[in-house]
């Protein structure tokens, strides 16, 4: 049997040292920035994914500062790392994290029991003190190498630890007091009970702003509205005002009292402008002679139910009301007769149009029905036509017109002549 011969541990150790030399020659030739995924900033990532937010722009001083000291770090051959520096690097930290991770889980458990006391204090800063207690505490206690042993020393005094956890409560109760004018705040309650009768305070006064606001803007449109009205009436007055002064009015102003020449004034003749215009619409009546002659009906019917003396006073007023009304120009329709007139006259306007309507629809009915007839006598014809051609039946010839339809007459002339030219050779 052949034996096979075994490899010794160090020429292994050499050949696979030999290989991890190639490859992080090879790694070394591949720039970090193409292998080691990097942590986008806040500024990166909106930049990536949030192209539609709005760029706030820096100060031009600010931008050349910031190119030039990205470009000196860049060729800063402390920076020019490869990949295997960064990866030492990382391993390194990740180690010490994880140790330093232990370490504070085990002092945390540790601090439990001491600070039962404190446990209703805010939560985020007996963290942050905490941990700067730790720190105190543990740069005192070890010290971390770089290859990641640790190196114990001798725990401080007790002395020490009660200063800091002395220090520690100080600074919580300079926290608790925070803004209030240098008065201690009783507690949460009262703090919000504060901020609450600040706002109501903020919002009452809000609103007072607001009615002022609002009465200013009344008050303002009211005199510019008694403003317009004024103007308008201004405008009326010299709009009504006569170009030329009337010369009785003029005459009568200058007659004093002691002038013979007397006034007569005709009172009963003579009225305002409102009670004329209500005794005109009184007196009008209808357009529509009709409804004219039913008005004047209904109104004879109620004089005739008055007594006799105060149908006669009514019908006096009455006559001198017409009379002044077609003085002023306006129509008084009260003639019986000549509405009977124009009830007749319309009545056979109405018989004369009724009859020429009725004529017009005669005649669109007939011409609609002849058209009727003449489309249903053209499809008849078509389908004989196409039922004759499917037969094979030949059209009727109609009878020929003269000079249009007959025989050629060029044919049998040119025919003839032929003859007579070949006959005469």
């Amino acid at each position: 049997m052949s034996t096979t011969a075994i490899t010794p541990i160090s020429t292994l150790r050499a050949s696979l040292e030999r290989h991890n030399d190639t490859f992080e020659t090879l790694l070394k030739l591949i720039p970090a920035k193409y292998y080691i995924v990097q942590d986008l900033t806040e500024e990166q990532a909106a930049s990536k994914f949030q192209q539609n937010k709005k760029k706030q722009k820096a100060p031009k001083q600010a931008i050349k500062e910031a190119s030039k000291k990205a470009k000196k770090e860049k060729l800063d051959p402390a920076n020019q790392k490869n990949i295997v520096d960064l990866q030492n690097e990382a391993s390194i930290l990740k180690q010490l994290s994880k140790e330093k991770g232990k370490r504070k889980a085990q002092e945390i458990d540790g601090d439990d029991e001491d600070d039962e006391d404190d446990a209703a204090m805010d939560v985020d800063v007996r963290l942050d003190e905490e941990e700067e207690e730790e720190e105190t505490l543990n740069a005192g206690n070890m010290n971390v190498d770089v290859n990641g042993t640790t190196t114990l020393v001798p725990m401080a005094s007790s002395s020490d630890i009660t200063a800091l956890r002395a220090k520690l409560h100080a600074k919580m109760a300079s926290l608790r007091r925070g803004g209030g004018g240098g008065r201690e705040a009783g507690d949460r309650d009262e703090l919000l009970e504060e901020r609450r009768q600040q706002r109501a305070a903020m919002r009452e006064r809000r609103r007072r702003e607001t009615k002022e606001k609002i009465r200013r803007e009344e008050n303002k449109n009211a005199a510019k509205d008694k403003e317009k009205r004024d103007k308008d009436a201004q405008v009326k007055l010299t709009k009504t005002q006569l170009l030329v002064n009337d010369p009785t009015t003029a005459v009568m102003a200058s007659r004093g009292p002691n002038s013979k020449l007397t006034n007569v004034a005709f009172s009963s003749v003579s009225q305002s402008g409102a009670s004329s215009s209500y005794k005109h619409n009184k007196l009008k009546t209808s357009s529509n002679p009709t409804q004219a002659l039913t008005q004047l009906a209904s109104r004879k019917e109620k004089l005739a139910g008055l007594p006799e003396e105060k149908r006669k006073n009514v019908e006096e007023r009455e006559k001198f009301e017409k009379a002044e009304a077609r003085l002023e120009g306006v129509k008084v329709k009260d003639d019986e007769g000549r509405l009977k007139k124009a009830v007749k006259r319309k009545e056979k306007e109405k018989v004369k149009s009724k009859k020429a309507w009725d004529e017009r629809k005669e005649q669109l009915t007939s011409s609609m029905a002849a058209k009727q007839k003449k489309r249903t006598d053209n499809i008849a014809m078509r389908n004989e036509r196409r039922n004759d051609k499917r037969k094979g039946i030949k059209p009727k010839t109609g009878k020929a017109r003269p000079g249009f339809e007959g025989k050629a007459f060029g044919k049998g002339k040119a025919k003839s002549g032929a003859g007579g030219k070949s006959k005469g050779k």
